[in-house]
């Protein structure tokens, strides 16, 4: 995992996550990819206001950097939605490794809004901060429990190990079959 402060995660949102798994498993050779359905979770707000948003999201290292892909599988507001509308599929936000408290207030202090929010159901606090005018694309920040990171390290173990042929797409539930 790399330092403090490092970006780890590019999210890139798509309209067809299989299409969007072949291609960068196939043409780039990032992955195993690690799939699931994210239902929608209480207390998702959007720019403040109530919202209801489901996904399907794959996660995959390339190298030592997470590479997400994110398909919104419902019409709720969201930052994912809009940036499909007004840009299309690409890169919409990044991810320091930081503190959440310490991030938030970074960002809160140089003025950016938060645009989506929320909480895991293990109660990890997210959220994507609009910085858009500054760098083109959202920030994430995320509370990092220790099993949210060694989910990360499983993952990761796995694209160590992996020939970039087999099995390239796998369901989230094999993680549990794995240990470090």
């Amino acid at each position: 995992m790399q330092a403090e402060g490092a970006i780890i995660e590019l999210c890139h949102v798509t309209r067809d996550l299989d299409a969007a798994l072949r291609h960068w498993t196939r043409d780039l050779g990032v992955g195993p990819f690690f799939v699931f359905d994210a239902p929608v979770l209480p207390g998702q707000l959007y720019y403040s206001a109530p919202t209801a948003v489901s996904m399907r999201v794959g996660f995959g290292f390339s190298g030592g950097l997470l590479i997400e892909l994110l398909e919104q599988t419902n019409d709720g507001a969201s930052p994912f939605r809009d940036f499909l509308a007004e840009r299309g599929e690409g890169l919409h936000h990044v991810m320091p490794r930081c503190d959440f408290d310490v991030g938030h207030a970074r960002l809160s202090a140089a003025g950016h809004q938060i645009a989506f929010s929320g909480t895991m159901p293990s109660g990890e606090r997210f959220c994507l901060f609009d910085t858009r005018a500054a760098n083109g694309a959202y920030t994430e920040l995320m509370e990092l429990s220790p099993a949210m990171l060694g989910s990360l390290a499983l993952m990761h173990q796995a694209h160590v190990k992996w020939d970039g042929m087999t099995d390239p797409v796998r369901g989230m539930d094999r993680l549990a079959e794995m240990s470090l």
